[in-house]
């Protein structure tokens, strides 16, 4: 069985497409143990270039600078399929909180081309149409490509 590189927060998914079973059920196990025994891990070899990457952090900077009441025109409470802006304190992950220290914007598959569109789409509740700001319209390129 191969060993999945991982330290106390990363996983390598330089193995996600081979098709040995063995394989798969080690990286899972991997990033298993990462999110059970230590909260969170770091993915290398994913394939995503740093340039798309540095690209996407700093349009989503410019996202989260927008002002609150233009966010919350995107609330993912006003969606269906619950995509859209998270709001600060909107999450609560522990029960004696009041809520999580931390912003989000959800957001699922859709052809970067709209004439691309899958035939496929299933019903599940978080499918469905994703929603993006009027006033930041790269921020759909850019976060669909990464």
């Amino acid at each position: 069985m191969q060993k999945i590189s991982r330290t106390s927060s990363g996983s390598d998914l330089a193995n996600i497409s081979n098709n040995d079973p063995a394989v798969q059920q080690a990286l899972a196990a991997g990033i298993r143990d990462a999110c059970v025994n230590v909260g969170f891990f770091y993915v290398r070899n994913h394939g995503i270039s740093e340039e798309t990457i540095s690209a996407t952090l700093e349009v989503a900077k410019e996202f989260f600078a927008l002002p609150l009441e233009t966010k919350m025109k995107l609330e993912n409470h006003k969606t269906p399929n619950f995509k859209g802006y998270s709001p600060l304190l909107s999450g609560n992950n522990n029960p004696d909180n009041a809520g999580d220290l931390q912003e989000g914007f959800e957001f699922g598959w859709e052809p970067i081309d709209p004439l691309t569109a899958r035939d496929d789409e299933d019903s599940e509740t978080m499918s469905g149409a994703n929603v993006w700001p009027l006033e930041l319209p790269e921020l759909r390129r850019k976060a669909l490509k990464y």
